[in-house]
C-alpha cells in the first residue's frame, strides 16, 4: 500500500486489493455507496468479478451502467439525478477512462449544487466547498492513468462542445489495482498501454525543473516496470503478474503526467481525438514518436533517467556533450518502439486512423490561438505542422 502525500491520493495495489480494500472504503465514511461503470466492463463480467470480492459487504444503493466510450453531458446529469435520488454519499467507479471521467464530473457539480452542466459555460468551478464526497476507482482496463488526475473532459454532443476542468475537487481519493482487473487484455491492448505509458513518463521528465518530486519519482518507477515487463506481457499473456505490472506503470506515468503543465503533445492529441472521435491513446503514441526527434530537451535533464529505457550504461560516455544526449533519447524511445513491433502490430501512423492530412492547417491554427502570448518553439504554425506531417 502506498500513500501519496503530495496530493492526497492512496494506492491499493496486488493481489486481493480489492477484498482488502473494503475496510479503506467503510473509513472513507462511504455508507451509501453509488456504483458507476462503463458498458463494456459490465458487459465482459468485470464488474461482476469485481462485486464477488466484496461479497455484500458494501451497501450499494445505486448502480449506473450506461456509459459508452465517451463520457457526455448527458451522461453526467443522468448518473448525477440518479445519485440524489437515492441519497448516496460516496461513488465507486469500476471502468475505463469514460466512467471515470462521468464521476469525477458528478463530484464537482454535487459540490457546486448544480444540476446541469451547461451552467459551466458561464462560470467556472467554484474554489470552496465544505462538502466531503469520497472517490474510489478501480480501472478494468490497462489504465490511461486518468483515474490519479484532477483533468476532466465532458463531451455535449448535442451542441458539439467540450467541458473541460482540472480541479482538486475532481481528486481521487482511492485506487485500486488489482491483478483480478487484467484478466481480459488482449497482447495488443497490452502493448498499446505499454507505449502511452511511456510517452506519458518521459514527457511528464522533459519538464525536468518544473516537474514535482514526486511525481519524477513515479515517472521513473513506470519507465523501470516498463522496462522489465513489457515485452514479457506480451510474449505471456496469460501470466497476470507481467499485465499487472504494465497496469500500475501506466496509472504512476498517468499520474506523473497530469501533475505536469499542459503541452504540446496533449493538446494537439485533444484536438485530433476530438474533432475524429478516434483513441486518444492511440494518438498521443503516434505522436510522441515524432515528437521525440522535434523536442529541444532542456539542459538540465538528467540523461540516466532515459538509460533506464534501454537498460545500458554503456551508452553515457565520460565527455559527451548535448547533442549526444539527445540522440541516446531519440535512439531509446525508437528502438523500444520497435522491439514491441516485433511482437504485436499496433497504428504507428495518423493516415491509418482516418486522419486527414488537410485539416492540419486547421488544427494547427486552433493550437496557436490559444497560445497568442507563447513564443516558445512548440507554439509556432512550422513546428506543429511539421509534427503532424512526421507523424502522418
Amino acid at each position: 500500500m502506498e500513500y501519496n502525500f503530495e496530493s492526497d491520493i492512496k494506492f491499493l495495489v496486488g493481489d486481493k486489493s480489492l477484498r482488502k480494500s473494503i475496510t479503506e472504503i467503510v473509513n472513507l465514511g462511504c455508507r451509501r455507496i453509488m456504483l458507476i461503470c462503463d458498458e463494456i466492463s459490465d458487459r465482459v463480467g468485470q464488474v461482476s468479478d469485481m462485486l464477488r470480492q466484496f461479497d455484500r459487504e458494501l451497501n450499494i444503493v445505486e448502480t449506473f451502467r450506461r456509459i459508452g466510450d465517451i463520457a457526455t453531458v448527458a451522461d453526467c446529469e443522468r448518473a448525477l439525478r440518479a445519485y440524489k435520488s437515492k441519497e448516496c454519499d460516496s461513488i465507486f467507479v469500476a471502468g475505463r477512462k469514460s466512467a471515470v471521467a462521468v464521476a469525477k464530473a458528478v463530484k464537482i457539480m454535487l459540490k457546486d449544487d448544480i444540476s446541469f452542466m451547461s451552467n459551466y459555460r458561464t462560470c467556472s468551478v467554484n474554489n470552496i466547498s465544505a462538502q466531503h464526497i469520497p472517490l474510489i476507482v478501480v480501472p478494468t482496463n490497462l489504465s490511461t492513468g486518468f483515474e490519479a488526475s484532477n483533468y476532466v473532459r465532458i463531451y455535449d454532443t448535442d451542441n458539439n462542445e467540450i467541458f473541460e476542468f482540472n480541479t482538486p475537487f475532481a481528486q481521487t481519493n482511492l485506487i485500486v489495482l488489482d491483478p483480478l482487473m487484467t484478466d481480459t487484455m488482449p497482447a495488443k491492448t497490452v502493448a498499446a498501454s505499454g507505449l502511452y505509458a511511456l510517452a506519458m513518463a518521459v514527457m511528464s521528465l522533459a519538464r525536468n525543473d518544473e516537474v514535482r518530486p514526486l511525481s519524477k519519482v513515479y515517472a521513473v518507477t513506470a519507465i523501470n516496470l516498463l522496462t522489465e515487463n513489457l515485452k514479457k506481457s506480451i510474449l505471456y499473456n496469460a501470466s497476470k503478474q507481467y499485465r499487472f505490472k504494465i497496469l500500475l506503470a501506466t496509472v504512476l506515468a498517468g499520474y506523473a503526467y497530469g501533475q505536469s503543465p499542459r503541452d504540446i503533445l496533449g493538446e494537439l492529441t485533444d484536438s485530433i481525438s476530438d474533432r475524429y472521435r478516434i483513441s486518444y491513446r492511440n494518438v498521443f503514441c503516434i505522436l510522441f514518436l515524432s515528437y521525440v526527434n522535434k523536442h529541444k530537451w532542456p539542459e538540465s535533464l538528467d540523461i540516466n533517467t532515459f538509460l533506464t529505457l534501454i537498460g545500458d550504461n554503456d551508452y553515457l560516455e565520460v565527455g559527451q556533450g548535448e547533442e549526444k544526449s539527445k540522440q541516446i533519447i531519440r535512439d531509446s524511445v525508437k528502438g523500444y518502439y520497435a522491439r514491441t513491433k516485433k511482437y504485436v502490430k499496433y497504428v504507428d501512423k495518423l493516415r491509418d486512423m482516418g486522419v486527414s492530412q488537410s485539416d492540419f492547417t486547421d488544427i494547427a491554427s486552433g493550437i496557436i490561438a490559444l497560445h497568442k502570448k507563447d513564443k516558445g518553439k512548440e507554439y509556432t504554425f512550422s513546428f506543429i505542422t511539421q509534427l503532424l506531417e512526421d507523424a502522418f
